[in-house]
Order: C-alpha cells, then structure tokens, then sequence
C-alpha cells in the first residue's frame, strides 16, 4: 500500500487506522485461519489495538480487524472480528507477510506475528507476570497463570485448523483462537471440566488469555496447552494405513471380504480402544451435575432445531453450487442430490415427532480423527471448541451424543474417500474396483466395529444417554446427514479439490434413510 504522508517509523502506533483500512483485502484470503474465503470483502476497519511492544526496528501490535463481508448468496452484509498479532518493521523476514507500507520517506513490511519469537515472548512475560495488557478503547487483555515456566524458542506446528498453533519450547502450545468471539471458548471449558472428571485423554491447560471490554464481556483470545508428543493424528495416520492397505490388496487378482476383515484386524483393534474412549468421554460429561453441562432430557424443539438445521444446511450448499462451475463427476452428483430433495424433505417430516434422541449432554461437537492424537500410550483428543464457524453460544450447547459418533462415522468415511481418491489420482484412473471394494469392506468393518464398541460401554455406564434400538439408527442418520451437509459447505468454501467428497456422503445418507439401514458398502467410484 501506499500512503502519500511521510511519517516516523517511531509514529506508526498512531497511524494504525489509516494502516489497517489501506491493506489490500483479498490479502486475508490466503491465510488458513480466515474462514470466509468464498464472500466478498466489503471493508475492514481497526475495532481496537494495543502496543505491545516498540523497538527501534519492531514495533508489535495486537490488533482486533473487523472485516466486513457479504456471502455470494446474499445481500446482507455481516462485520465479523478476528485477532491478528502484527509485526512491523523495515527488514524482510520469513513470516507470513500481510502487507507493505511505502511512503515518500518510509518502506516497513507488515506480517503476521503469531509465531515470531519477539511475540510469543511478551505473551509469555504477561503471563508469567500476570500483566493486563491496556488496549486503546479501554479494554484489557487479561493473562491466566496455571503453571510457571520461561521459553527460550518457538516455531509453528503444522496445522490443518482455523486457529493457530504455536510451538513453545518448554513441551506448550500456544493456541490462539483466530475468530474474535464473545464468551468463553468452549475449548477451554470442556478440557477443565474434562480434566476435573477424571478423564485423561486431553491435554492439560497451562494457561490462557481473555479480553474483556469496558462493558465487562470476555473474549478468549489463546489457551496455552501442554504439547504432548505424539506420531501424528488418526487422519494422518489411517491415510498412511489405506495406502499401505491398497498397495497390498490391490494385487491380488480376487478379494474376499473375509481375508480384508482379517488383514484389518490391528487396525480394528485400535478403533475398539478409541471407541471406549469417545464412549468414556461421554460417560464422565454426562455425570458432571453443573448447571452448563448437567444433561438434561430431549424436547420436541430440539429435534426440531435439528431438521432445521438439515433444511437450512442443504438450501445454503445448494445456493453455493449454483456460483459455480465443476467438472462433470461433480455436476452428476449436484444433480442427483437435487433430485433427491423432494424425498429427503419428506423424510425429514417423518422425525418431527420423534423425541427419542436420548439425553442431550455437552459434546465434543467437532469429533472426528483429526482431533485425536495417537501417542505411544494411547489416545489423545484436542480441540473441544466445536465446530468454528458456528457461534459460541451454539457450540455450548448441549446435543445429543450420537452427533460425536456420527462426526466419527463421517470422519471414517471420509478417509476412505480420500484415500481413494489419492489413489486414483496417483495411477492417473478413474476408477478402480478391486481398490473399491477393499475400501467399502474397510468402511464397514471400521464403522460397525466403532458403533458396536461405543454401545457396549455407553449401555453398560450411561444406557439414558442415547436412544434405543431403531431409534439409535434413526438419530445417527440424521447426525450424519447434517454432518455431511456441513462438511459440503466447508469444502465448497474452502477446499473445492475435495467437495466430491462430503457430495458422496450426503448421497450416501440419503440411501440410508431410503433403506432405514446404516453401515452398508458404498461406491466409491
């Protein structure tokens, strides 16, 4: 940007406005942590900032961008906030730059700060002090110390979230919520109370950071979690496993879906301890008596909220679609979908009345293999912050269970799509259908084994939580198919290579409520 006054470098702090207004919009869009990427950015303006920090050659300011915006499918305009540490200075660096400043005495280039050392210092200093940090509209950063300790590195952590993750070396994480959104993050309560419990497959908090506003309204800005080594995620790690699994079965000139079960078995039994985990998880939610988990006993409103989530999810994908041109696999799956709509709607008809969901408790919300860590104990899950584009007070709410266990489902699903279609986009084909069929029997055996082994627990320590018989079927095809309608319109937004995938899905959870049947082979192809 250029901005034709000459100014000090020393003087930056006080041209912030003016600094913020000028940066070139689209330059958001190539961040992972800004979500909407398919709406139209009408404007950004400074909703509030604080120096943090002024040197002769770094200035670092945590600032609050309000960017205004309008989905293609729409005329409303919405302002949504998100938190963006900056780093100013006249040297080029390596961290993700945002923009240059250029003016008739003065070039200084402004990145993003999230992982530069210089930064996650001073937060480490607040913290460690316990120093509230003053912004300019009088509102005030304020630190929470759970544990002591200084850092001497940090570099970033490979993430595949809508947040940040920055590595401390002191075994911590810094994890800043990018999304400036009023409460308590459901992440920070979730692991507390989980914790509390006695449920040891999440990471402990060593800390975290709120602002709070002059009217006294508190915004979680970052946690800081202790890092626990690990081999990666189960999504990682289960695409590494399919490939392998490919590479050996695909040779074979005839498959029996007995001798893939029994090639599957290592792999089975870690789905049966995950299984019991998510099963415990949700055993120890559900006796936590205080008010803001307590469960509480289903209403008609709620499954109504449900279906209108279903209804409202599959006009959205639909208006979405209709922007945009794909190729001709996609266009045929689009097409079918829509033809499908009269049915579904009819279907959705036949749940309003249906108030057997179980119990509601608080829910992971995002579950699926991405959030759970394989260490060389076990089992890790992360990231209890719900699904993060939904609002907080959303994803506070509490749900039925099976909305976990079909993010599993889904999330097993999706992995042997992906890992099809890795496949075939490896050996350049189209189809496959010895590949096919070894993954429609992995699907099965992983999803049937998943389902048996949660009940199991979950029957024996808390049966009231979850619906019985047809009704557990019935509910988890409704979980599922609002699942995929939601990873539909994440992928159309955000990842369009892969929308073939949540389009399979969603037409797979329409043959399931055809059949009033769950767990059956699918085509791949």
């Amino acid at each position: 940007m250029y901005i034709g006054e000459t100014f000090n470098f020393e003087n930056i702090p006080t041209k912030m406005k003016d600094i913020i207004k000028n940066i070139d919009k689209d330059n958001f869009k190539k961040f992972r942590w800004f979500q909407e990427k398919a709406y139209n950015i009408l404007d950004i303006f400074l909703f509030d900032y604080a120096t943090l920090s002024k040197k002769e050659a770094e200035i670092i300011i945590a600032a609050i961008i309000a960017f205004v915006v309008k989905a293609p499918t729409s005329n409303k305009e919405i302002t949504l906030l998100y938190y963006v540490p900056l780093i100013i200075t006249p040297y080029f660096r390596n961290n993700d730059l945002i923009d240059i400043i250029e003016s008739p005495n003065l070039k200084v280039f402004i990145y993003d700060g999230i992982d530069d050392i210089n930064y996650v210092k001073f937060l480490n200093k607040v913290l460690s002090e316990e120093t509230v940090i003053k912004f300019e509209s009088g509102a005030q950063l304020i630190p929470y110390n759970l544990k002591k300790d200084d850092i001497y590195s940090s570099r970033r952590l490979s993430n595949k979230s809508s947040n940040s993750l920055t590595f401390l070396q002191k075994d911590e994480i810094i994890k800043t919520y990018r999304k400036f959104v009023k409460g308590i993050n459901p992440d920070l309560e979730m692991t507390f109370e989980l914790k509390n419990a006695g449920f040891g497959n999440v990471q402990d908090i060593r800390g975290y950071f709120l602002y709070e506003d002059r009217n006294k309204e508190r915004y979680t800005v970052a946690i800081i979690v202790e890092h626990i080594k690990n081999r990666g995620d189960m999504w990682q790690y289960t695409q590494e496993y399919l490939s392998s699994v490919i590479s050996t079965l695909s040779d074979y000139d005839e498959i029996e879906e007995s001798y893939v079960e029994g090639y599957l078995s290592n792999y089975l039994e870690e789905v049966r301890e995950i299984a019991r985990i998510i099963a415990d998880m949700h055993i120890k939610l559900s006796y936590i008596d205080k008010e803001d988990f307590a469960k509480r006993n289903v209403e008609i409103s709620d499954v109504e909220e449900v279906l209108k989530s279903i209804k409202n999810n599959f006009a959205k994908l639909l208006n979405f679609v209709k922007l945009s041109t794909f190729d001709e696999q996609i266009t045929s799956m689009i097409e079918e979908i829509i033809k499908q709509q009269e049915f579904l709607m009819s279907k959705l008809e036949e749940f309003k009345d249906t108030a057997v969901f179980g119990k509601y408790i608080r829910c992971h919300g995002d579950l699926h293999l991405e959030q759970i860590l394989k260490t060389e104990e076990g089992y890790v899950i992360i990231d209890f912050e719900g699904e993060p584009t939904k609002p907080i007070e959303v994803r506070r709410k509490k749900i039925s269970p099976l909305k976990d266990v079909a993010g599993m489902v889904r999330s097993f699903s999706y992995a042997a799509y992906a890992a099809y279609f890795n496949y075939l986009n490896a050996k350049g084909k189209l189809q496959d259908e010895k590949v096919e069929k070894v993954l429609s029997v992995w699907e099965k055996a992983v999803t049937e084994t998943f389902v048996e082994n949660y009940l199991e627990l979950v029957v024996r320590e808390a049966p009231d939580i979850i619906p019985e018989g047809e009704n557990f079927d019935k509910a988890l095809a409704i979980f599922k198919l609002d699942k995929a309608l939601f990873e539909g319109i994440y992928e159309v937004n955000n990842r369009p290579s892969w929308f073939r995938i949540p389009l399979k899905g969603i037409l797979g959870c329409i043959e399931d409520l055809k059949l009033e049947k769950h767990g059956s082979e699918v085509n791949y192809g």
